[in-house]
């Protein structure tokens, strides 16, 4: 004012009507910087709308979506510039309800975490609307219905996340036509359905993590997956896929994890020129119906950690070439036709905490040498045709928690070091023709203090001098299971 007073204003030789829009145009420009209208107050309107659709039992948001600056409330990020929302992260916050439809008003908004707050409802289609995304996630709640086509409009999202939810129908197939900068899709554990689109993959360049895994999908897997160049993780498991995997999907340079387990898949793997998977650290197959011989193109993988193509109709014996992948963790080949001996050179496998040699055909003995693996924690050799003895140096196996011989043609009677296993929690040794003194063997397995699951039925064990009783057991040990029935038991005389 005191200004004014001082020089008068420029606009004093202008005609009235031309200072009446000048002065309309500078409120316009005003307003325009204040917090009623320069879209703040559509912000706090679509805020305080999912605020009111919400059941709030710990009053998590109650006490803090409060008054008007909503920049402090918890979970709200504003742009430095304006007072304007661009992120809203609520993780594992209790609360229970519907995503209001008024989120699609939020335009400056980056960034969408609603994960674990237990949303209910279908996902609005309004979310369409927010031109900035590039993270939404809405995973670990209870969100229904399908996937809106208008997620397709996201042209910026680098990341969606829509897993463990309750969404239905099938992926709606022009959803990532204009996504072309999307790194991570995942919509694991829902009820989906229905064939992935032959043509989903062709705009994502980007794409380098897809977890599809435990739907109800089927059909086959379409080939647009083998050209994605820069894809790392490919986890597909736990639906019903059916038919041939790509073969190009076997020559991937960027491959990391592929697990297609539980599926319908069928055909071979393709060997040695035609597998080239370099940086492959996790190959999941198992519960299929792949046939023919396991792939000595893994040999080349030379990062692998777990390995398991168990339950499927594979024609070989256990692969000598495994023992040069010494970053080998796991090994699971159990449930096919494997033929001949257990290699000793597995033992070299230093780092090795399983191996499931399951439901095969093996025959010969057990090998001495398996006793250095001492990382193992899970030794199942059971269904087979092996012979000879229980190895004494198993008990040397510290870390061991699963030690499964069962239905073999074992002889002799049980080695008492396998008391020497602390960490023991199952044993299965029935159906073969193990003898000796039953009340010896439990003896000393009372050292096993963790043991919960002892199976010794259907041999010819005897009954021997009572030393124990079963009270020396932990009170963790649940079951001895049918440790009398099937045997042949003869009271010694001392």
């Amino acid at each position: 004012p005191s200004r004014a007073m001082a020089a008068p204003p420029s606009y004093a030789r202008i005609p009235n009507i031309i200072v009446l829009l000048l002065l309309a145009l500078s409120a316009i420009s005003v307003s325009s910087s204040s917090s009623p209208s320069n879209g703040s107050d559509t912000d706090l309107s679509a805020l305080l709308a999912f605020k009111a659709q919400l059941a709030d039992p710990r009053r998590v948001l109650a006490g803090s979506w409060t008054g008007t600056s909503f920049c402090h409330w918890i979970g709200v990020s504003c742009s430095r510039r304006r007072q304007r929302v661009t992120a809203l992260t609520l993780v594992d916050t209790p609360l229970s309800g519907p995503i209001a439809p008024h989120f699609g008003n939020l335009s400056f908004l980056s960034v969408l975490t609603l994960r674990g707050t237990n949303l209910t409802g279908s996902i609005p289609p309004e979310l369409g609307k927010l031109c900035r995304l590039r993270y939404l996630s809405l995973d670990e709640n209870s969100l229904s219905d399908v996937i809106p086509a208008a997620i397709g409009n996201l042209t910026r999202l680098e990341f969606l996340s829509l897993s463990f939810n309750q969404l239905t129908g099938q992926i709606p197939p022009e959803v990532f036509v204009r996504m072309q900068k999307l790194e991570t899709i995942s919509l694991e554990v829902n009820k989906l359905s229905g064939q992935i689109p032959p043509y989903l993959f062709n705009n994502t360049p980007s794409l380098s993590f897809i977890y599809f895994g435990k739907n109800s999908m089927s059909g086959p897997i379409p080939h647009g997956i083998a050209s994605l160049s820069k894809l790392t993780y490919l986890q597909l498991q736990h639906n019903q896929f059916s038919g041939l995997v790509p073969q190009a999907i076997y020559n991937m340079s960027m491959l990391d994890l592929m697990i297609l387990s539980n599926n319908n898949l069928t055909g071979t793997i393709p060997d040695n020129q035609s597998f080239i998977l370099p940086m492959l650290q996790v190959l999941d197959l198992s519960e299929n119906k792949f046939q023919g011989r396991i792939s000595s193109g893994l040999a080349s993988s030379h990062y692998l950690v777990g390995l398991s193509l168990a339950d499927n109709s594979f024609v070989d014996v256990v692969p000598l070439w495994l023992v040069e992948l010494h970053h080998l963790e796991s090994i699971s080949l159990g449930g096919n036709n494997l033929v001949g001996l257990i290699p000793a050179a597995l033992s070299n496998l230093t780092s090795l905490t399983m191996l499931d040699l399951s439901g095969c055909n093996l025959t010969g003995h057990i090998p001495p040498e398996l006793g250095l693996m001492q990382k193992l924690s899970f030794l199942h050799l059971g269904t087979n045709q092996l012979t000879g003895t229980i190895q004494a140096s198993l008990g040397n196996l510290s870390m061991l928690s699963l030690l499964a011989f069962e239905e073999n043609k074992l002889s002799g009677s049980v080695p008492s070091t396998l008391g020497n296993i602390a960490s023991l929690e199952e044993l299965h040794l029935q159906n073969n023709n193990l003898d000796g003194s039953i009340m010896e063997l439990f003896s000393a397995l009372c050292n096993c203090r963790n043991v919960q699951l002892i199976n010794i039925g259907v041999n010819s064990f005897t009954a021997g001098k009572p030393l124990f009783t079963i009270g020396n057991f932990n009170s963790s040990l649940q079951q001895i299971s049918r440790w009398t029935s099937g045997n042949n038991f003869k009271h010694k005389r001392s």
